[in-house]
């Protein structure tokens, strides 16, 4: 019996060495096989279609830097650079637009592509590249094949595909414009949601409430004309009332749970936008007009964004030239920088790009009345490939004027988007890097087909403009008068793009200075053009604003240094506010507490900051309860969630300050009983929270989660893959924009023609291969505000491509 003891011990450590030996295999056969995926960087690679040899030189935030003969070459180069560095990201940018995420990662993702398959981007950007003119054509079949011999050119599929068990297909010219489709859906399709509910509720409860609800503008804007928007009026007891029995404590205690778990969600007041602003010439130290540009989006690992540095040879005039800022993976050029003598940055224009239009259907849904006529709805079918299962069938119904999204109460809901007409989408962009002066730059941005975008323009000679970037549509009608109605008319819908000529542009104004923030940016004629949009508050424009005439002249880093601003301004008044109330009924538990951490607040949004974090969430559950309560009085079980956004302010400020009673919520007897109780709230949600109110600064609410998108379906592997959970300053109504997964994307200040002193920091780092140098370079500068030059430094690595 001890022989046998001996002997199954000594099989037992056999076995367990063997498990250990196979495991260890396994594992270097794993990491083998990811480190093969890694780009080159070095040693030499052949690349059919050149017409001379392209040196490819990376710093130590992996810059790209193309050295090449011509701009063709260079176009094939980043094609094959992208490839390398970012298929999987470029992969999944085109498959979202294009509604066929499930065909590589099965049913969980088959209600994104129901959503996005609507709109029919893929046929629709067939469509486009058909009409494309030659020189285009040309160029995007140059990138296509340098992305494919990029891909090619790997050892091994990209890592990522090695995780979920797939083989990448190769890259076709239309895909580009699926990026470029993407982008219109990341940067508008939220207000298009917002617009639908919103539309629905100013059925319900009429123009005059509404627009005091949300209005166009008011004191917080800071429109470059200097216009104002006339304040509301405050709806009397006659048109809402809160006291209406029907409004029980028990009913706007549920709304208000509900609308909490979704605060927790997302921070509604959040939209992806931008800030940038111009200084001209005299306002520069140094006599050079210089462009700010950051650009806010959700953040990830890695950043949408690739730096980007061609010089070539041979530019448009034959010249030498040096082209530097950011690229976007999946589409050649660059989308921000500088070209020596035109320099450029966007934001998001927030306009009426879009219409939500009501029909009424059949009972069988197969009609739809046309004015006087019946007519029947058009049916497109859909087929979404689903990985592991069958293919799901979709049935889309089309009016000419677009397809039917919603439908409900007899009524289909047909919505008519700019990004679904012919033309909206092209790849005239490109045609800036060539542009040598502001004129020549305002023409390439209004004709281009790209989501709307405030375009700021600065050239060497000494001018700045600003005009929209992208095609508008001509409207058939003006609203001088006041916002449109929610819904619109299908007579009413334009059929055409606005000429060139009659586009809004401001340039070279007295004062040397243009800035943009998402929000409103003309009035009066000018301003209809664009629209009413559903754009942002305003207080980070007047902030920018304000930032820019406290000084007479600028250099980059006093630019840069407005980008990082996070004085919270805006809050100041929530601040004073809360400070009354817990002074005021100090007996109460943790009051006293809340009046010495406010006497002690730095007037910021910094990490280290409970001030900011206990005012922030006063207001947003104040905004929240007011909201609920006030949609509920005036229209009685509105099922639609209506978003929470900055236009709010006005309404809630105006109710908090001249505190009516009929806007206070019940069961409360007084405005100041309901707001110490707010106040109360807070301080138990953050003791249960955070322990303490001292312990719930902002920067542990704010801890930066940026993520790499395997992490989000493999979490194991985030410790890895993601970036430090950091705790952030600043917020979204201040210029230096920061919340958990969204922010700046970059931040660019450059002077054309002054390169070498601009600045480009950006989160997430540049390469997309966990065992890359640059995975996650230059995020650290990012975090800390230390600004990353624009122009790559030295070169680490040098690789030689071959025609």
């Amino acid at each position: 019996m001890r022989y046998a003891h001996i002997w199954a011990a000594k099989n037992l450590w056999r076995v367990a060495i063997g498990v250990f030996v196979l495991i260890l295999t396994v594992f270097t056969v794993v990491i083998s096989l990811i480190w093969a995926s890694t780009p080159q960087l070095t040693g030499a690679a052949d690349l059919v279609g050149l017409s001379a040899a392209v040196q490819v030189d990376r710093d130590q935030n992996g810059t790209v830097v193309i050295k090449a003969q011509n701009w063709l070459d260079a176009t094939r180069t980043i094609g094959f650079v992208h490839a390398q560095e970012r298929f999987f990201e470029m992969d999944l940018t085109r498959r979202s637009a294009a509604g066929e995420l499930s065909a590589l990662f099965g049913p969980e993702t088959i209600a994104m592509d129901k959503a996005k398959r609507m709109h029919r981007f893929r046929a629709r950007m067939r469509q486009n590249w058909d009409k494309l003119p030659a020189d285009e054509k040309k160029m995007l079949s140059v990138y296509a094949e340098g992305v494919n011999a990029g891909l090619r050119a790997l050892p091994v599929r990209p890592w990522q595909y090695l995780l979920v068990n797939a083989s990448p297909e190769p890259w076709r010219e239309e895909d580009s414009l699926l990026v470029i489709a993407e982008m219109y859906y990341v940067l508008q399709s939220r207000n298009i949601n917002d617009a639908y509910a919103e539309a629905l509720l100013r059925e319900r409860i009429g123009d005059k409430l509404f627009n005091w609800m949300k209005p166009r503008g008011g004191s917080f804007d800071a429109a470059l004309d200097g216009s104002v928007w006339p304040s509301a009026e405050m709806p009397s007891a006659a048109e809402i009332d809160t006291r209406s029995e029907r409004l029980s404590p028990t009913k706007v205690s549920s709304w208000v749970a509900t609308s909490k778990e979704h605060e927790v969600a997302r921070d509604e007041e959040f939209k992806p936008g931008s800030n940038n602003w111009a200084v001209s010439a005299a306002r520069s130290r140094h006599g050079v007009p210089m462009i700010a540009d950051d650009m806010h989006l959700s953040l990830s690992v890695p950043n949408i964004w690739f730096r980007s540095q061609f010089e070539l040879k041979e530019g448009a005039d034959r010249k030498p030239v040096r082209l530097a800022g950011i690229s976007l993976p999946g589409v050649p050029g660059l989308v921000v920088g500088s070209n020596g003598a035109v320099a450029w940055g966007f934001t998001s224009a927030e306009g009426d790009w879009f219409d939500w239009i009501p029909v009424r259907e059949s009972s069988d849904g197969s009609q739809y009345v046309d004015g006087s006529q019946s007519r029947p709805f058009e049916v497109v079918n859909e087929t979404i490939t689903v990985r592991g299962l069958p293919d799901v069938k979709l049935a889309i119904r089309h009016t000419p004027l677009g397809p039917v999204i919603h439908a409900h109460g007899g009524r289909a809901f047909v919505l008519n988007w700019l990004a679904h007409w012919p033309g909206a989408v092209d790849a005239r962009l490109e045609d800036m890097l060539w542009t040598t002066d502001v004129d020549a730059a305002i023409l390439v941005a209004q004709s281009s087909g790209v989501p709307q975008q405030n375009i700021l323009i600065a050239d060497a000679a000494g001018n700045i403009a600003w005009t929209i970037a992208g095609r508008m549509p001509k409207r058939r009608e003006t609203h001088a008068g006041g916002p449109r109605k929610g819904f619109s008319a299908g007579a009413d819908v334009p059929s055409t793009w606005l000429s060139r000529e009659s586009y809004p542009v401001m340039k070279n104004p007295p004062d040397g200075r243009l800035w943009t923030a998402n929000s409103r940016q003309l009035g009066g004629a000018e301003g209809e053009k664009i629209g009413e949009g559903r754009g942002d508050l305003g207080a980070r424009a007047r902030q920018i604003r304000d930032r820019l005439r406290e000084q007479d002249t600028f250099d980059e880093m006093a630019l840069h240094g407005i980008q990082r601003d996070a004085e919270a301004r805006f809050l100041n008044r929530w601040v004073s506010l809360v400070g009354r109330i817990a002074e005021s009924q100090s007996q109460r538990t943790g009051f006293s507490e809340v009046k010495q951490i406010v006497a002690s607040w730095n007037g910021r949004a910094d990490a280290d900051q409970s001030t900011y974090a206990i005012a922030r969430t006063f207001r947003i559950n104040i905004q929240e309860k007011l909201k609920n309560t006030w949609v509920q009085a005036a229209a009685p079980n509105f099922k639609h969630h209506l978003p929470r956004d900055g236009r709010m302010e006005y309404a809630v400020w105006s109710a908090v300050s001249e505190q009516p009673t009929h806007l206070l919520p019940l069961p409360f007897k007084s405005w100041d009983e309901f707001l110490a109780q707010e106040l109360a709230d807070v301080i138990t949600q953050f003791n249960v929270s955070h322990g303490s109110l001292e312990a719930a600064t902002w920067g542990r609410i704010n801890a930066a989660k940026i993520t790499h998108p395997i992490s989000e379906a493999l979490p194991w592997l985030g410790h890895w893959l993601n970036m430090p959970a950091t705790p952030l300053g600043g917020d979204n109504h201040m210029p230096m924009v920061a919340t958990k997964t969204d922010g700046a994307s970059q931040r660019m200040v450059v002077a054309p023609g002054r390169e070498a002193s601009g600045i480009l920091s950006m989160p997430g780092g540049q390469s997309g291969h966990p065992l890359s140098p640059f995975y996650g370079a230059g995020h650290r500068d990012w975090l800390d505000g230390t600004p990353t030059p624009f122009l790559a430094g030295p070169a680490r690595h040098t690789m030689i491509i071959r025609p």
